[in-house]
């Protein structure tokens, strides 16, 4: 349940801080929920640094990329590999990833896939790759066949049959449509979010991952 901020704030006034807490969680938060969000700025307190390197980059072709003020950590969604297994996003832990929601449908997200293709193929490696995961729910021979139509070579084919990864992306206030871009760290700290396609084989997007993989360095 999303409440609209200006309501929380007139809430607040009225009740107090404590009034506020306990409205949430009588309106969805449990007690686990309720402290795993309260921690997650202090687990990806790390993240800023990321974060705030990114803010230049931000820029022309990437220009609708919202870079993260208060990096968070990511719902863990999951869906299907290569090899059929269920996949947690946690898997990709280590390296920066681009994670990517799209559909066979999606006319936007057939545009967008032969850039994400340029972009892995380019700055694809052990610490940075574009995790592109289909959400068709019928006909699961469409992606495979889409991806053999464009001549995508260097995306891995990852599914997600249920749609649960982005209704579950949704819930949680980062998914409008599709194609849906999250920008992630090791840490599975979310670094920047887009909503629509964007010209990820572009200079700029390059420039912007490269700067991302630098700064995520120790």
């Amino acid at each position: 349940m999303n409440l609209p901020a200006a309501f929380l704030r007139r809430f607040a006034s009225i009740v107090g801080t404590a009034g506020v807490l306990g409205f949430l969680y009588v309106s969805g938060l449990s007690g686990k929920e309720a402290a795993a969000r309260a921690a997650e700025p202090q687990a990806c307190k790390s993240s800023q640094k990321i974060a705030n390197a990114l803010e230049a980059f931000a820029k022309g072709d990437l220009a609708a990329l919202a870079i993260s003020k208060t990096p968070e950590a990511m719902p863990q969604i999951s869906f299907v590999g290569p090899e059929g297994a269920s996949m947690p996003l946690s898997s990709f832990r280590g390296k920066i990833i681009l994670l990517n929601l799209w559909a066979t449908w999606c006319v936007p997200c057939r545009g967008e896939m032969p850039q994400l293709d340029k972009l892995q193929s380019q700055l694809g490696s052990d610490k940075f790759q574009v995790v592109a995961v289909n959400i068709d729910t019928s006909r699961p021979e469409r992606p495979k066949a889409l991806f053999q139509e464009l001549g995508i070579k260097s995306l891995t084919l990852y599914t997600d049959p249920t749609a649960n990864s982005f209704y579950e992306l949704k819930q949680a206030g980062k998914a409008l449509g599709l194609p849906l871009s999250i920008l992630m760290d090791g840490e599975g700290c979310q670094l920047g979010l887009l909503n629509g396609p964007a010209a990820w084989g572009s200079a700029d997007a390059q420039a912007l991952i490269a700067q991302a993989i630098k700064s995520a360095q120790p």
